[in-house]
């Protein structure tokens, strides 16, 4: 069952001011992985859990999650973006 992306936005939204944070999901894998990397750097369940939902509208929605956080921290701006194709 996909969810809306008003819930996901809910659920990711303690982290949205956090730069360093949105920086670890942005450079994850999957939302496991973006999970796994915000616990190893900030030991806080509450914020691995919304790194893994911020990581979830990013695949879901990738849309909303380009107008959500700001361009220098997304992959379009790394050079890590993936072309439609791929």
């Amino acid at each position: 069952m996909q969810r809306s992306v008003e819930k996901i936005k809910a659920r990711c939204s303690p982290i949205f001011n956090d730069r360093e944070i949105i920086s670890l999901v942005d450079k994850s894998s999957s939302p496991s992985a973006a999970y796994e990397m915000v616990f190893v750097e900030t030991k806080d369940v509450s914020k691995a859990k919304a790194g893994r939902w911020l990581a979830v509208l990013r695949r879901d929605y990738p849309a909303e999650y380009r107008k959500l956080i700001p361009s220098h921290t997304s992959q379009a701006a790394t050079g890590t973006a993936q072309t439609e194709k791929e």
